[in-house]
């Protein structure tokens, strides 16, 4: 038989557990299992607006689902930085709220970063710089070419 002891000591255990799962999945986030951390979704948008304070970043992210104002501490310049009005953001969150503090960006889109204009287009090579090209693969084939005989390629 149990004694009252080991009963009242294996519930407390249970529930300092449950406690230190609770209050650690902010500051452990992305290290807990999916299971513990809860289930995250991708939300994607274009942001409206940004705007630097002294010590955080806010930036207005328009989803599907509706505005989201994110605010961030952590990593304000390297933030301010990369993300500029019109850039589409990934966000990983674990469901929509109008106010999120630190979310997880997980992608920043440019707008037409490596798109040519629509009235341009790309500049066809060279007649020399296609022949110089074909000899400079030539020279290459060639120096690869192992010419002992008998010799495997794997030796």
């Amino acid at each position: 038989m149990l004694s009252r002891r080991m009963v009242v000591t294996f519930l407390v255990g249970v529930a300092v557990g449950v406690l230190l799962v609770v209050l650690a999945r902010p500051f452990l986030g992305a290290r807990l299992p999916e299971a513990m951390s809860g289930k995250r979704e991708s939300v994607t948008g274009p942001v409206a607006a940004k705007q630097r304070q002294q010590d955080r970043l806010l930036l207005t992210i328009v989803t599907p689902a509706g505005a989201i104002l994110g605010t961030f501490t952590k990593r304000v310049a390297e933030i301010d930085l990369l993300v500029q009005p019109q850039d589409t953001l990934t966000l990983a969150i674990t469901g929509y709220q109008p106010f999120l503090q630190d979310p997880q960006i997980t992608r920043v889109a440019k707008p037409h970063a490596y798109a040519l204009p629509a009235d341009s287009t790309p500049p066809e090579p060279s007649r020399d710089s296609l022949q110089q090209e074909q000899q400079e693969d030539t020279l290459q084939r060639a120096d690869s070419v192992d010419t002992r005989q008998g010799s495997r390629w794997y030796d």
